[in-house]
């Protein structure tokens, strides 16, 4: 970014921080004149503070309608007037797209860049437009209408301001009916301030430019010395955190030895023949865990709603359920499923009319 190119970007954002009232008193007024085309006639108006005034229409067939269109804008200065081309709703493809809420700040760039993959068309071959729907802070997306219009369709209407040096914009205000308005306004020269406005900003630059250099210096230092001492802290709590950590998986692993030795549970390659002697050959394991006196097994199948009653005949298992719904492996055919199962003792099966039966 060049020198000129910062402080316009800077003067813009001091102007957008002034009061509504004082920046409308010192901008440049803009004209906007509305072309709105319906079959072959083109309607103009002027659109100035919610007041709309007809200007007249013109037959797009006649012989000399561009020279007609061009006496009708003669009026208007090219510098500070924007247009406003409303496009019949059959010529105006209008898409409903997400993208990332990240790219609401630059989200006319982003469209430029999405349109080959959002449309039949890129970006150079189309004006475009969009209107945001709703923002989702809780999966970071938002939802985006697009609408997007051929250039050939607008091009011929703007053949009489071609040396305007117009680009597109957004509309001041969207609203529902925005779809078929694409909005093109004068470049930098159009959107400079008065004069008064820069001498004003220029005045303020200066002094934010001192504040800017020398007041972050010192809180700069400032909070580097409260980094260092809030770093000490945590590295401590983390260190402290770990060795919590440490001695309860050791507690924790003696408590599962324990539990299992008291429960007689079977070893586990009792268990894994168990199931390779019950799970029928078109079964396929693809996790097997044991927690406690718990086993969850996830795999795919032909038939797994029929896994449960082959399970239940087992003397190592008990309370055989689905632990998620069954559902279809796309790329094999088969059923993929989760089954959980309680692990009992087989000198000891759990009877029907125990406490342990009665939670089943």
């Amino acid at each position: 970014m060049g020198v000129g190119e910062f402080f316009r970007w800077w003067r813009s954002e001091l102007a957008g921080m002034l009061p509504d009232g004082w920046r409308r008193r010192f901008e440049r007024r803009h004209d906007t004149v509305v072309l709105s085309a319906l079959d072959d006639e083109v309607r103009i108006s002027r659109r100035d503070n919610g007041r709309v005034e007809d200007l007249g229409h013109i037959d797009m067939t006649l012989p000399d309608a561009g020279e007609r269109m061009t006496a009708a804008l003669a009026g208007f200065d090219a510098g500070s007037t924007r247009i406003e081309v409303v496009v019949a709703p059959d010529k105006v493809l209008v898409k409903q797209i997400q993208l990332p809420l990240a790219a609401e700040e630059n989200l006319r760039q982003v469209l430029g860049f999405e349109m080959q993959r959002q449309t039949p068309f890129r970006a150079e071959q189309v004006y475009f437009n969009y209107r945001v729907l709703a923002r989702r802070p809780h999966n970071q997306q938002l939802d985006v209408q697009l609408s997007v219009v051929p250039r050939t369709v607008i091009e011929g209407i703007m053949d009489s301001v071609a040396g305007w040096r117009l680009e597109p914009c957004e509309r001041a205000a969207k609203t529902d009916q925005d779809d078929g308005v694409f909005a093109f306004a004068p470049g930098d020269a159009g959107q400079r301030p008065s004069s008064g406005l820069k001498r004003g900003l220029l005045v303020l630059n200066l002094a934010l430019v001192v504040a800017v250099v020398a007041i972050p210096l010192v809180q700069q230092q400032h909070y580097l010395e409260q980094l260092r001492a809030r770093l000490g802290e945590i590295r401590e709590a983390a260190t402290t955190a770990s060795n919590l950590q440490q001695r309860i998986d050791q507690h924790q692993a003696r408590s599962d030895y324990l539990f299992a030795q008291k429960s007689g549970r079977p070893a586990s390659v009792q268990l894994l023949e168990e199931l390779s002697r019950r799970l029928p050959d078109d079964t396929w394991l693809f996790r097997v865990e044991v927690r406690g006196a718990k086993v969850n097994l996830q795999g795919t199948s032909t038939r797994a709603s029929a896994l449960i009653a082959e399970l239940e005949g087992s003397r190592f298992l008990e309370d055989v359920r689905f632990a998620s719904p069954v559902t279809q492996d796309g790329a094999s055919g088969r059923e993929r499923f989760h089954l959980s199962a309680r692990i009992v003792s087989p000198a000891t099966p759990a009877l029907a009319g125990s406490p342990e039966g009665k939670d089943s």
